[in-house]
């Protein structure tokens, strides 16, 4: 298979997948059964701290000294068009 057209349906997958995961996690959240034969899922409160970047005043905001700028490299994949007709190397 190319690999732009793997990559493009492994990343389908995981938007499936994603998506499935937050329905059973709402479940749980909600009661649903959380005991099967080979596992249990576990639901717990954990509480952290959360730092509340709005209440610094603008001048500690503004500052330069206080930021750095990082830099992501991001891979994304998009359809060219809807009725592409897909090429399979075989």
């Amino acid at each position: 298979m190319d690999p732009v057209e793997e990559f493009a349906r492994i990343k389908d997958q995981i938007k499936a997948l994603k998506t499935r995961e937050q329905e059973l996690r709402q479940g749980f959240l909600d009661g649903a059964r959380r005991r099967s034969n080979a596992h249990e899922v576990t639901v717990k409160t954990q509480k952290r701290k959360v730092f509340l970047r709005d209440r610094l005043p603008p001048s500690v905001l503004q500052d330069p000294s206080f930021w750095e700028e990082r830099e992501t490299q991001i891979v994304s994949v998009k359809a060219l068009q809807d009725d592409v007709v897909l090429i399979e190397d075989d």
